[in-house]
């Protein structure tokens, strides 16, 4: 049941009431005219008109999106209606036509295919059913009077990080537009803990981090906590600051690597005025660097973020049903609420999700989600670090799915605990990415009979549109925020390392330990990733499994529906082999300030020195620089100020300390202009901050900038050449590696005769 205010409870009551009943009878209807047997013509005419149907909507979704509501509900119900139909459709053929018993090891071999496709098929439904009846919301008013505002403990945990960067959040944290005296900045070190700095290894630097920590908090206006044991990781640290320090009605919580919008509070803490039985208000988690995936394959700048698709769209669907769940941070939760439970739940290492469950599960208590991105965050800078947070993230929804089963909670409707599983269950993919891999050579390879396809006819009408249909249909529900094909290549490059890591979650749910994801690495070369070889012999096996076929296609041709199918298989496999090795190359990242696109910052700047003022319009700013456009060059090395207006701090105006570090003469007549900051007290410090992670417009229009729909087509061209491009640019390293290799056991008298040789 939706939380709502109480005179419109009766009408939302209803309106859930006909949706569910909606649900239940379209699902009926469709596995009833799924299971209807017909001819193959008239399947194949079917599955065409249903395609192009689905195609027409693609084109008017993209249209409509964004201006008229109602029309776009029932087009995606309609969309939803139609590629539900095209799967039902398949595996009502599937089953019932492609799986016989041949022998032992083919059958079984054909029930791991099934029992894969079948996984898939559940997440999509459950998928399309979360994501039918997205909500934008927008935030409640907040009193005039401060005396009736809740009181609110910020919390930022903090274990291994620089201290510049928790310097960056904490500036942020402590300059909210909120009543100072409504709010308290708590830095909860789990770096200097007692413990630690008792540690014959590490104590100098526990007790060094310890004081250089609490000197910084003591600058910038936060409070400086530790505790006595590093015990139950984050959640215990958390924890332990409630108990001890923290009296306020809410709290909100942010990893140190996520500098809060001025706005944050101004946002969300109006939802709990609304809500007494509200304990969690979700904000989405925005990045401003790449991941390894975008850096390596350089797709940061032009394509949607991994995380949009669950931020810009999954959550606003989960809304719906009172079913968004804590991320772990941007999010504010009612105090009274936490302590029904405890405080932060600790059984699992997905410490967010679990606790959320709780009290959705266990009280039935309410959630909401607010889509404005008011954090800046850093994802993990390497492909090594990027697996230890994925895989802290499937070991801990394997254990909430073992552990805190959503069908077991007593408090959860039906579309919660169908939310709850869409959101656990997903992180088993792993499992049938593997089943997809192998399952080409089965038959390729080994001859083994693991499914019946003797007609191409038959995989056109049937198996094409259930893929087109699912692919159509998820262009529409997610086609702003993820491409065809890169959920699919996130989840190759996931499943290697994940699925081992499973397998002992499921041995063992109250084993695995909670891993810090590493932050703020500096990569200073290009390297080839250690985790790398497995995406290397993937290649090789599919490349191997698409020659079988070619030989298999010429000795046997009576067999051309099954090597047809095997075959795309293998190939399929293959491009996304070679799209994981490219992202494999690391690429130097030297950069330690990322530049966040300013051209939309509404303000302005000047440059002013001596009696130089010269008008400045922003590309970009980081907390360590600027890039702006100018009418006339500036002098390398000038000394000066920035003046600018700052939208964060209601338009105030700062000057900023900078020197002028590059000038260069733009195509347009126009000069640009790169500076670096040098602030030297703590305001300007908090000026920069503010400039530039404080206003969360520029975030929303940054992420806007990427968010665009492509055509399936385009998809997967856009994949077939980063593919191509990015294996052969590995290939190429690894070939120069080898060479040096060589010439580095090759004594110096050849060495000088073979670079003559190359230079002639």
């Amino acid at each position: 049941m939706l939380h709502v205010p109480t005179h419109r409870a009766r009408r939302w009551v209803r309106v859930l009431i006909s949706r569910r009943a909606l649900w239940i009878g379209l699902m009926l209807g469709l596995v009833w005219l799924a299971s209807i047997p017909v001819e193959r013509t008239a399947q194949a005419v079917m599955a065409v008109a249903c395609l192009i149907v689905l195609g027409v909507i693609m084109r008017l979704f993209d249209r409509m999106e964004t201006q008229r509501r109602r029309e776009v509900t029932w087009l995606r119900l309609f969309a939803i209606a139609l590629a539900v139909f095209l799967s039902l459709r398949y595996f009502s053929w599937r089953i019932n036509y492609t799986i016989s018993y041949h022998d032992f090891f083919s059958f079984i071999g054909a029930l791991l295919l099934l029992a894969a496709e079948l996984y898939g098929l559940t997440i999509y439904l459950i998928g399309a059913f979360v994501n039918a009846y997205p909500i934008e919301r927008k935030p409640p008013p907040l009193p005039r009077d401060p005396d009736q505002l809740p009181t609110v403990d910020i919390l930022i945990p903090s274990y291994n990080e620089d201290p510049e960067l928790l310097e960056i959040t904490l500036l942020a944290a402590t300059q909210l537009r909120y009543p100072k005296s409504r709010y308290k900045v708590y830095l909860c070190d789990d770096g200097g803990t007692v413990q630690r700095r008792q540690r014959r290894d590490i104590g100098a630097q526990a007790w060094e981090r310890h004081r250089t920590l609490k000197a910084l908090c003591e600058r910038v206006g936060a409070i400086y906590v530790t505790r006595e044991r590093n015990e139950h990781a984050k959640a215990g640290n958390l924890n332990q600051a409630l108990r001890d320090h923290c009296r306020g009605d809410l709290v909100l919580i942010l990893d140190a690597d996520h500098v809060p919008t001025a706005d944050i509070l101004e946002n969300t803490v109006g939802f709990f005025l609304q809500d007494p039985k509200l304990f969690l208000v979700q904000t989405p988690h925005y990045f401003i660097n790449p991941d390894p995936l975008e850096r390596n394959l350089r797709t940061y700048e032009s394509m949607p973020s991994e995380n949009e698709m669950f931020y810009s769209v999954i959550q606003h669907g989960l809304d719906f049903w009172n079913a968004s769940f804590f991320c772990g941070s941007a999010a504010v939760l009612r105090r009274a609420h936490l302590d029904l439970i405890g405080g932060i739940a600790g059984e699992t290492i997905t410490e967010d999700a679990e606790t959320a469950m709780a009290l959705h599960g266990q009280h039935g208590l309410n959630s909401v989600y607010y889509g404005k991105p008011m954090i800046a965050g850093l994802q993990p800078e390497t492909f090594s670090g990027f697996i230890v947070q994925r895989t802290r993230w499937t070991q801990g929804m394997v254990q909430i799915f073992i552990l805190k089963n959503p069908w077991k909670q007593p408090k959860l409707t039906i579309p919660q605990r169908l939310a709850y599983t869409s959101s656990v269950f997903f992180w088993f993919f792993p499992f049938a990415r593997i089943v997809f891999y192998i399952a080409p050579s089965l038959y390729l390879l080994f001859g083994l009979r693991i499914v019946d396809a003797y007609f191409p006819m038959d995989l056109l009408a049937y198996t094409l549109p259930h893929v087109l249909g699912a692919m159509m249909l998820s262009n529409i529900l997610y086609g702003r925020t993820r491409w065809p094909l890169i959920s699919e290549l996130y989840e190759t490059i996931q499943s290697m390392h994940a699925l081992p890591s499973i397998v002992a979650t499921i041995r063992h749910p109250h084993a695995p330990s909670f891993a810090v994801t590493p932050k703020g690495e500096r990569l200073d070369e290009d390297f080839i990733s250690q985790l790398a070889l497995p995406f290397y012999a993937i290649f090789l096996f599919s490349f191997v499994c698409v020659i079988a076929g070619v030989i298999r296609l010429i000795l046997i041709p009576g067999d051309l529906g099954v090597i047809a199918l095997t075959m795309t298989l293998a190939a399929i496999n293959m491009i996304f082999s070679m799209a994981a090795i490219g992202i494999m190359l690391e690429k130097a990242q030297k950069r330690s300030a990322y530049r966040v696109p300013a051209e939309s910052l509404d303000a302005t700047a000047e440059w002013h020195s001596g009696n130089t003022v010269v008008s400045l319009r922003f590309l970009d700013v980081s907390h360590g620089g600027a890039r702006f456009t100018a009418t006339q060059p500036l002098p390398r090395g000038t000394l000066g100020a920035i003046r600018a207006t700052i939208p964060a701090m209601d338009n105030t105006v700062a000057d900023l300390p900078s020197s002028v570090v590059r000038v260069r003469r733009m195509t347009n007549g126009q000069w640009e202009i790169g500076v670096r900051f040098a602030p030297q007290t703590i305001e300007e410090r908090r000026a920069i901050v503010a400039l530039v992670y404080g206003d969360s417009d520029l975030h929303a229009a940054n992420q806007r900038a990427r968010q665009r729909r492509i055509g399936l087509a385009e998809g997967f061209a856009f994949l077939l050449r980063l593919a191509v491009t990015h294996a052969a640019e590995n290939f190429q390293f690894l070939t120069r590696l080898a060479w040096q290799k060589i010439v580095s056991l090759i004594t110096p008298k050849w060495q000088r005769i073979l670079q003559r040789l190359f230079a002639g």
